[in-house]
């Protein structure tokens, strides 16, 4: 008897196991494949933050030798610059970038970099020949006929040619300034600052378009190359930006990142831009390293003095734009204001808990922040990034460049700066230095300074001296002439306490930039540092740095009206405050503080156009 075999069961398991096996050999080649595949994507992702890094690190590399001037190791032609930075240049570059392999470089172009008188902010007293280029208010021009002195730049004059950039509103723009907003430009028609284009009002379009070898370009013409805005200085064609004899653009620097696979052949690059400018040291009407306190009401707004005199814009669209910044941190306060209108904006941190308001007080229906003629609080005008920059004061010494003048005081008496004997500075000013106090303080109508030229007074500490202290009659008077400023030092407390409407410092030129005083005195200590006073109403048109120091604004029943800025540890305002903040201080320069260069207008370059060849 025969059975059934099983043999064709057997052989259809077989070819059931032999397609299992090959459809998981197939998964398994496609995992690996994928795998392999986002290990690739993964290593590109991650050399792309790398390169993006090494580009940051080229920036920083660019704005501190921006700083510091210290372009000498570049490799520089013309007006431009440039640096690679790799394992043999800079022992800052490793030779591969941790364990991945990657060989990092960096390739930086600077534009315009910093040089001589190129770079710098304009100076009255410096002498400017052809192709200076200098930063103003804001916009950076280029010296186009020599020599010119103590003639600020302008397009209206002869002497300066304004560089085109994107609008800022902190830039004081004149008739002639050209201003980039979007994908268009514009030419200012009217002197304006924080209106912006397109009002027409103040600004009228022009006409603007990628730069073309084939295109015969005139004086003031306006292209756009590599996506920076050049303007013609000289008639040209096929002469390329930014051919500094033909065109005109504002400081810019080109970081590019380099991130080499460990294959040797693959590079992943990123390109970034920035502009370049000095930063603002009194970016705030009343800016306190911790506390700002307005305690007994008052005003505090804004005007732009190279547009007229307060009393013009009182009313106009320029008068909200003070700013009350304070950083203390959590849990105390940082900005208080009782009884008191703001016209701007409050800038204080944000407290660690919910629900993360700022750190401010104000008292309901008896204090206002606005930005118009309404009456309140706007919550809206609150921020909570504070910025209130303390910078290196510069020390006062003898060099090749810097003569000191010995000066010695007393309480009474007249004396005009400069005198007949002193010496003047390589820079163009007068520098002067006492070792006790600077003390005017009589009871008559001398103890009078005149100052009449660039004027910077030293007043070195010895022992528990090294005040500024003027008094009662006493006063130092600025000359309303081109040139005349006033810088003082002092290492010991501030006491101007005036008791006549002639008293203080009286700054005739009316523009705050004119007059600094700074304090490198460290005692941070209620009621220490007094800017006050008595029987009489008075003025001062100045700015006050003391990064260290308690700053108290005293006034018993009068008003005095400050014109320009406060910057301290802590301000405060015990009577009434009348505080007008000049906003062209945003793009003010003063020698006696190391204020660095910024970037401005940092943009990672992606567009092919926008991108240049490097090195």
């Amino acid at each position: 008897m025969k059975f059934p075999t099983r043999q064709p069961a057997r052989g259809s398991l077989i070819l059931l196991v032999l397609c299992l096996v090959a459809v998981l050999g197939i998964a398994l080649a496609s995992y690996l494949a994928v795998s392999n595949q986002s290990m690739k994507l993964s290593r590109r992702a991650y050399a792309t933050d790398v390169s993006r890094h090494l580009a940051e690190m080229g920036l920083e590399r660019a704005i501190r030798s921006f700083s510091f001037n210290t372009f000498g190791s570049w490799t520089a032609a013309g007006n431009l610059a440039s640096q690679t930075l790799n394992t043999s240049s800079s022992p800052h570059v490793p030779t591969t970038y941790g364990s991945s392999g990657i060989i990092p470089s960096v390739n930086i172009r600077v534009y315009n970099y910093r040089t001589g008188n190129q770079g710098v902010p304009w100076n009255a007293v410096t002498t400017y020949t052809v192709n200076d280029y200098v930063w103003y208010q804001g916009v950076w021009y280029l010296c186009i006929s020599s020599p010119t002195i103590a003639v600020a730049p302008a397009p209206s004059n002869s002497a300066w040619v304004g560089a085109p950039a994107p609008w800022d509103s902190s830039a004081t723009y004149r008739p002639g300034n050209i201003a980039l907003s979007g994908s268009s430009a514009y030419r200012c028609i009217t002197a304006n600052s924080n209106q912006a284009p397109p009002n027409a009002t103040y600004w009228t379009s022009y006409s603007v378009a990628a730069w073309s070898s084939a295109t015969s370009y005139a004086v003031d013409d306006v292209v756009i190359s590599g996506g920076v805005a050049y303007r013609c200085i000289a008639g040209s064609l096929n002469q390329s930006p930014p051919n500094t004899s033909y065109w005109l653009s504002c400081p810019v620097i080109y970081s590019e990142g380099v991130a080499t696979m460990p294959d040797g052949t693959t590079a992943i690059k990123t390109q970034l831009r920035a502009y370049v400018v000095p930063a603002s040291l009194f970016p705030n009407a009343a800016g306190a390293a911790t506390y700002t306190n307005i305690s007994a009401g008052g005003t505090v707004d804004s005007y732009d003095s190279p547009l007229g005199s307060y009393a013009s814009q009182v009313a106009g669209v320029t008068n909200y734009s003070a700013v009350v910044a304070g950083t203390n941190t959590p849990p105390s306060i940082a900005v208080s204001i009782t009884n008191a209108t703001v016209k701007g904006y409050v800038a204080a941190p944000s407290a660690t808990t919910t629900p993360f308001a700022p750190l401010w007080n104000y008292t309901v229906g008896s204090a206002t922040l606005t930005g118009s003629a309404a009456t309140g609080v706007d919550l809206t005008r609150v921020s909570r990034s504070p910025y209130v920059p303390q910078f290196d004061i510069q020390t006062i010494t003898g060099s090749a460049t810097v003569t000191l003048n010995s000066l010695t005081l007393s309480a009474t008496g007249t004396v005009d700066l400069p005198r007949g004997t002193d010496t003047v500075s390589g820079d163009g000013k007068y520098y002067y230095y006492t070792t006790s106090y600077l003390y005017l303080y009589t009871s008559g109508t001398s103890g009078t300074i005149n100052i009449n030229a660039p004027v910077v007074i030293d007043v070195r500490p010895t022992g528990s001296n090294g005040h500024l202290d003027i008094e009662n009659n006493g006063k130092i008077v600025i000359t309303n002439n081109s040139t005349a400023s006033l810088e003082i030092h002092f290492g010991g407390e501030l006491f101007i306490y005036s008791q006549n409407a002639a008293g203080g410092i009286q700054n005739l030129t009316l523009d705050p930039k004119r007059c600094i005083l700074i304090g490198t005195n460290t005692t941070n200590t209620s009621g220490y540092h007094y800017l006050a006073a008595n029987s009489v109403n008075l003025t001062f048109y100045g700015v006050i740095y003391m990064p260290n120091a308690y700053l108290h604004v005293w006034n018993s029943g009068k008003t005095q009206n400050i014109y320009g800025a406060l910057s301290a540890q802590n301000i405060y305002f015990n009577h009434t405050a009348a505080l007008h903040y000049d906003t062209s201080l945003r793009t003010a320069t003063f020698s006696g503080v190391d204020a660095p260069y910024i970037l401005s207008e940092v943009r990672e370059l992606t567009d092919s156009t926008e991108r240049i060849t490097l090195p």
